[in-house]
């Protein structure tokens, strides 16, 4: 179904949005932090509302279906959908995947700006999206959001939502690094279904070779240059975290580390909605659901380990990561 098509059967419904207001939960930190199983847990507390590959793949029926009572019929097909492709986990990790799956609201983002990240272009857009979940769950939890993108533009978010709070969640950089490196490379190595279900930048891409063919040949046989690239991004993300964290009230974030996170499982999400001021509606047993993956740090990561280090000490200094582990 168009999209166009489906927005005209959105039409007599939009006007229902016009009073829904909600609260907007943040998970925030670089890409392969650790911000997915983090959003997979703190799902399963049964607190929030999340964004879902359901909402941003079926964005523009997600009220004609509500209303006219195909929304179980629209999830199970587009989860036989993923299976029929051999789907059971997004390929770049081990996270299953079903039309419920906690997903990155930035995919939606960039079918109207091709930026993933909020800007005053995509705004109302976004709004929209946090609309919809309120009004289709018809709860007032707090919507919980993911995204990577936003995690070096928390102070705009908060300007624009003033009751916005944030999880923020770090990683040592070399590791980091080295999994966005290995990610992008299996992205590259073979069409992900999955993604380009969720994203019409990575389709395009693979429709056009002379784009394609490029990409593959500089992550896999320059990829020193790729970490050096991967490096920059990393680093201008953390000295925005660094120098403008402190302009958020106390009150209005957490901050934690994946490493504490998978060592101390329970206890860090405990704490977690503690300050989130929430109480689980359903408990559950946070051991079970993380398992520390032990990335081997590539060789080209491990090459520039010490460039790396000196680009981000005062960060890597403040999480108390040295510069190998």
């Amino acid at each position: 179904m168009s999209n166009q098509v489906s927005r005209s059967q959105e039409t007599p419904y939009l006007k229902e949005l016009d009073h829904v207001d909600f609260q907007p939960i943040f998970i925030l930190g670089v890409h392969r932090s650790g911000t997915s199983i983090l959003y997979k847990m703190l799902t399963a507390t049964g607190c929030f509302n999340p964004v879902t590959a359901y909402h941003l793949i079926n964005y523009h029926e997600l009220l004609s279906n509500y209303h006219e009572q195909r929304e179980h019929q629209a999830k199970q097909q587009l989860t036989e959908s993923f299976l029929k492709n051999g789907l059971m986990d997004r390929g770049i990790d081990r996270l299953k995947i079903t039309a419920d799956f906690a997903e990155e609201y930035g995919f939606l983002l960039s079918t109207q700006t091709l930026q993933m990240r909020i800007t005053k272009k995509n705004l109302t857009l976004f709004t929209e999206l946090c609309q919809k979940i309120k009004f289709i769950a018809g709860n007032d939890k707090p919507i919980l959001l993911k995204n990577p993108y936003d995690f070096p533009n928390f102070l705009y978010l908060k300007e624009v939502f003033p009751n916005a709070r944030f999880v923020f969640i770090h990683r040592h950089p070399l590791k980091t690094i080295s999994s966005t490196l290995n990610a992008i490379r299996m992205i590259l190595k073979e069409k992900n279904p999955y993604t380009s279900r969720l994203s019409r930048v990575y389709d395009t891409c693979y429709s056009n070779p002379l784009l394609l063919q490029p990409l593959r040949f500089v992550f896999h046989v320059l990829p020193e240059c790729c970490v050096f690239v991967l490096t920059r991004i990393t680093k201008k993300a953390v000295e925005y975290y660094l120098k403008n964290i402190e302009k958020l009230p106390k009150k209005d974030y957490i901050s934690i580390t994946y490493e504490e996170f998978c060592l101390h499982p329970q206890e860090t999400l405990q704490n977690i909605m503690e300050r989130l001021s929430l109480t689980m509606t359903q408990k559950i047993d946070a051991v079970s659901l993380i398992s520390s993956r032990n990335i081997e740090v590539d060789s080209s990561v491990q090459k520039l380990r010490k460039s790396i280090y000196r680009s981000m000490k005062a960060y890597l200094e403040l999480f108390h990561y040295t510069i190998d582990r």
